[in-house]
């Protein structure tokens, strides 16, 4: 029998048991309460205070960025022609394990391919793969390996139309020349990794590199870039442009001209240098065999190779003994064809002929070298010497163009025995073409030479244009002397019984010139012919140089006839106006 709860004075007394039991129920909800609000607290927190902050972690976790291609500048002619620019190209890759998940329906959602294999059977013919080679470089663990690269856009674009799942790209740059290979050797070449290695793409890197973008994109769980979730973080620059004194048009006839003229009179090379004769600013520099700049760095044999200028020498021994007031145009000189100094060194002219009397211009018109060492004899080697390095030999003419050879030109004093006169008719010193055309552009230039220039300027990435310093001129001779030479050197072109570059002539325009033929010490010639045009009022000084002709070794057979192509085409592009006026020679005999 239970018994009854105790009493005091008829009031029931609470049980222990049962007030113990309450007061556990109130803490526990107490605790519940507290355990609640801390989570809510933290809720709060979480979302609402750090909520951005951990988002922006969690991002960072599962988001990759990379470097985004900036396109290289251009490089364009006198008129703004492009010569070089860059295109928009695409780099195909494959996510080798997310192609494994590819499945190919048709309209209807049919199942009618999968995998790898389907895949490669899709791209082999726009990659123009074998698909056998091309489904095994899908296979593998790599979440992003190449397929192709340098994808140009119409083939990106239905490669993009099939929307293969794991199929992968990337935009870059590619060089594009418009005009072949026109000007390659000025234009230079670029490496696997779009940095310039040759020409004005390597002197001029630093102009027409870009600065790169950043893109930004989420990665999936096994790797892959989730769609659509692609941002461009920072957008790229395009590099800056080269402006170039070329006139594409020319220049392009200049190196077509160039390589006929290669190929008719079996030469090795050929170079042709053509400048404006008031700035020295190159027109058109053409070296023969030129390929396109994409196949790779090619020489420029208009500055880095030099040859002995032969008789066109010669007009460095008479300007010296007119500036010395040794002779004037009128002096008489006995030639024979064999002439003995007065060291005992025999010199020869290139054929026998009898002893007779010739005008210091008529030595220059019909190019002897009897009479040549005989004008050289009243002046200094001192004096020549200092000639000849007024005038550009021996040392760079600071062209735009990465190595550059000064040529070569000994001390006067190193000149021993048979070199002292063989200088005095172009040999035994050598010169690049384009330090001939620069000698010949001061002589047109009243006597002043100026250093050859192919860049006017560039633009940088924010459209401002920045002028190129111009060398300081140099008065080489005096005025008066460089008009005298070339009233002289018309007679090359005119004289139809003496002079040796009548087919260098160019119909309405006075011609000044002088020929020159060369020997190699390995057997053969070296024919050149340099000049300024028109005389009566000089423009253009051009140089043309054949090496080793086997056809025509002679400058009046191959080397004049290419001036004469070169000049005319030169006129008639640049739209200079013919001479006026007749031709008035020295007299070439007394």
């Amino acid at each position: 029998m239970k018994e009854a709860p105790p009493t005091v004075e008829g009031q029931t007394v609470p049980d222990p048991r049962q007030h113990k039991s309450r007061q556990r129920s109130r803490w526990f909800g107490a605790l519940t309460v507290l355990a609640l609000t801390v989570c809510a607290i933290q809720l709060f927190s979480i979302q609402i205070i750090r909520g951005p902050a951990l988002a922006e972690q969690g991002r960072k976790v599962r988001t990759s960025a990379t470097e985004v291609s900036a396109p290289r500048g251009k490089i364009v002619d006198a008129s703004g022609q492009t010569l070089v620019d860059s295109v928009e190209t695409y780099h195909i890759a494959v996510n080798q394990k997310n192609i494994l998940e590819w499945k190919h329906r048709d309209e209807d959602g049919k199942l009618i391919g999968q995998g790898p294999a389907d895949a490669a059977e899709q791209l082999a013919p726009l990659l123009k793969m074998d698909p056998a080679e091309l489904g095994g470089m899908m296979l593998g663990d790599s979440t992003y390996a190449y397929l192709a690269k340098n994808v140009d856009a119409a083939t990106f674009r239905k490669i993009k139309a099939l929307g293969i799942y794991g199929i992968e790209w990337e935009p870059v740059y590619q060089r594009a020349y418009p005009g072949g290979n026109t000007a390659a050797s000025i234009i230079g070449s670029v490496d696997a990794n779009g940095l310039g290695n040759s020409g004005l793409e390597l002197v001029y890197d630093d102009v027409l590199t870009g600065i790169p973008g950043e893109e930004s994109f989420e990665i999936g769980p096994t790797g892959e870039v989730i769609p659509g979730a692609k941002t461009v973080s920072k957008e790229a620059r395009t590099g800056g442009t080269v402006h170039t004194t070329i006139d594409a048009d020319l220049q392009n006839s200049v190196q077509e001209y160039l390589d006929q003229a290669v190929k008719t009179y079996e030469a090795d090379w050929g170079s042709v240098v053509v400048l404006d004769v008031a700035t020295s600013r190159v027109l058109a520099m053409g070296d023969s065999g030129l390929q396109s700049p994409a196949k790779g760095p090619q020489p420029s044999g208009s500055v880095q190779w030099v040859i002995e200028p032969g008789s066109v020498g010669k007009i460095l021994t008479v300007a010296t003994a007119l500036e010395q007031g040794t002779v004037t145009p009128d002096t008489v000189f006995s030639v024979p064809d064999r002439y003995e100094t007065k060291d005992g060194e025999v010199i020869t002219d290139i054929h026998e002929h009898e002893t007779y009397q010739r005008t210091v211009a008529g030595i220059i018109t019909e190019s002897s070298n009897t009479g040549a060492v005989q004008i050289g004899e009243t002046v200094t080697d001192q004096a020549r010497h200092e000639t000849m390095s007024k005038l550009g030999l021996g040392k760079l003419t600071g062209i735009e163009l990465p190595g550059e050879s000064p040529g070569i030109l000994a001390p006067a004093e190193d000149w021993l025995g048979r070199s002292i006169y063989t200088t005095m008719f172009g040999q035994g010193y050598a010169m690049t073409p384009l330090q001939e055309a620069a000698m010949m552009a001061a002589i047109g230039n009243g006597g002043v030479w100026q250093g050859p220039r192919l860049v006017s300027g560039t633009t940088d990435a924010n459209g401002k244009f920045h002028a190129e310093e111009t060398p300081e001129p140099v008065q080489a001779i005096q005025p008066e002397t460089a008009q005298i030479l070339l009233k002289m050197m018309e007679g090359v072109s005119t004289d139809a019984q003496i002079g040796t570059g009548t087919a260098a002539a160019v119909e309405g325009y006075r011609v000044a010139i002088k020929t020159g033929t060369s020997e190699l010490p390995s057997g053969g010639t070296v024919a050149t012919v340099a000049g300024v045009l028109p005389a009566d009022k000089p423009q253009l000084a051009i140089a043309v140089v054949l090496n080793n002709p086997r056809s025509g070794y002679l400058s009046s057979d191959s080397a004049a006839p290419l001036f004469h192509q070169v000049a005319s085409a030169a006129v008639t592009s640049l739209g200079i106006p013919g001479s006026t006026g007749p031709v008035e020679l020295y007299p070439t005999a007394p």
